[in-house]
């Protein structure tokens, strides 16, 4: 056993014995107990379903099924699919004599200004004053909160690491002298030690409930595993504090294009009850870096900054758009005529 991953065990195995651990126990009950997101309960019912209540909601079929089955009979949006498609956004196999596209959507390029730190709270007292609009970056540990603003101002500033927990303090950029994105730790960190998790989710409340420059929260969920319980319990805590939040799947690369469109149908239909929730769930790849140019531009508008960066891009992507209906229209054509032939 390797020295760090035994401290870990001697850390945590006193933890254990003072609870009762059953197989079924969640690690992070078993190492923290009942740790929630935020300090006070409410006893109203969640405006959020779980993954299980949303897939039961799609089947028809009276009999039990495993959620993966369900997951399986979900349909697709048939828009949706195109939109991926015309993005690459998602993985997909291809025929070995499939014929492939010689064409692809030209996207017109949004541009964010660089960033640069300028402060960094640990405390509510060290928040810096209120002046630009900002637009918060939060997640899961490991969803790639620091690397995805990296991508979207093409910095390296955000500290990135492998290693999940590595921001432990709510960071403050500078974009331009125009807005601020402030990137906050992750909630649902099994390995750190419970009071520094409880001071980081209390740092990240007192942030969203009080900070009236905050204009929105961007909420990442990893792609492959949609809304968990952390997450169902944060955006609770952002819906009762009247924040406004929107859904953005990360890590699309690792994730087929059809599942990928199951997947943001469903967290489409876990929100769509919620007074804060944005109803436009984006979808990113800070790897293959697609998907990036619809949340800059939502950031901008968000931040009333649509005219000084978007002045002509509008007529840009009305131009690139039409060149590639053109393009597939052709595409489909010769593909039913050869398909006729055969």
């Amino acid at each position: 056993m390797r020295t760090g991953v035994h401290s870990r065990v001697v850390q945590i195995a006193p933890a254990l014995m003072q609870r009762q651990i059953t197989p079924h126990t969640p690690l992070h009950v078993a190492c923290f107990g009942q740790t929630r997101l935020y300090s006070k309960t409410s006893q109203r019912p969640s405006a959020f379903e779980t993954t299980v209540q949303a897939l039961q909601d799609t089947s028809r079929n009276s009999e039990q099924t495993s959620n993966r089955q369900l997951f399986a009979q979900l349909q697709p949006d048939r828009r949706t699919l195109e939109k991926l498609d015309m993005l690459q956004i998602g993985t997909v196999k291809h025929g070995r004599f499939e014929r492939k596209k010689w064409f692809q959507y030209n996207e017109p390029h949004v541009k964010l200004p660089h960033i640069a730190f300028f402060a960094g709270a640990q405390t509510p007292a060290s928040f810096p004053a209120e002046s630009l609009p900002e637009v918060g970056v939060v997640g899961r540990s490991n969803v790639g909160k620091s690397t995805l603003i990296n991508q979207l101002c093409g910095s390296l500033t955000a500290r990135v690491s492998d290693k999940p927990g590595l921001t432990q303090q709510i960071n403050f950029y500078t974009a331009g002298r125009d807005l601020h994105l402030v990137d906050m730790p992750g909630y649902g960190f099994a390995f750190a030690k419970e009071e520094a998790a409880k001071s980081w989710l209390d740092l990240i409340e007192t942030y969203v409930r009080k900070r009236k420059t905050l204009r929105r929260v961007m909420l990442l969920l990893d792609a492959r595993h949609g809304i968990k319980a952390n997450d169902r319990e944060f955006m609770e805590l952002l819906d009762r504090s009247n924040t406004q939040f929107q859904i953005v799947l990360t890590k699309c690369d690792l994730v087929h294009r059809i599942d990928l469109a199951k997947r943001h149908k469903l967290v489409s239909m876990q929100t769509e009850k919620s007074r804060n929730c944005i109803p436009r769930v984006l979808m990113v790849s800070a790897r293959e870096r697609s998907g990036l140019n619809e949340l800059r531009k939502d950031i901008l508008h968000t931040c009333t900054l649509g005219q000084k960066y978007l002045a002509n891009h509008k007529k840009l992507e009305t131009i690139a758009l039409t060149e590639y209906l053109e393009q597939l229209k052709i595409y489909q054509d010769t593909a039913r005529a050869k398909k006729r032939r055969q």
